[in-house]
């Protein structure tokens, strides 16, 4: 057991360079070998993360467009509006003009 013991830390000393180039040579390529077998998963996530954005991006537009909305809809004129056009209502001084002509 010490024979080998010998032989060995004789050959890691006279190779030192050589064993630690290869060992950084072998532990790279299976570094390189690691990522290019994950590269389609990521991707994926990539992919997954744009589509996320855009969702995201795209309800921020809504939500802005919501609360505008709720800005709008305890005016007057919005209050009029709807229930002109919703509900054919008036206002009682309100003028209204009728279309006779049979143009359709």
């Amino acid at each position: 057991m010490v024979r080998l013991k010998n032989i060995v830390s004789g050959f890691f000393s006279e190779h030192k360079k050589g064993v630690l180039l290869w060992t950084v040579i072998i532990v790279s390529a299976g570094m390189i070998f690691r990522g290019a077998i994950q590269k389609p998963q990521i991707d994926k996530y990539e992919s997954e993360i744009a589509s996320l954005d855009k969702k995201i991006a795209e309800e921020k537009e809504r939500q802005t467009e919501i609360d505008d909305l709720r800005e709008k809809v305890n005016t007057d004129e919005y209050i009029e509006r709807i229930a002109s056009e919703k509900l054919g209502l008036v206002k009682s001084n309100a003028k209204i003009f009728i279309d006779i002509s049979d143009e359709d």
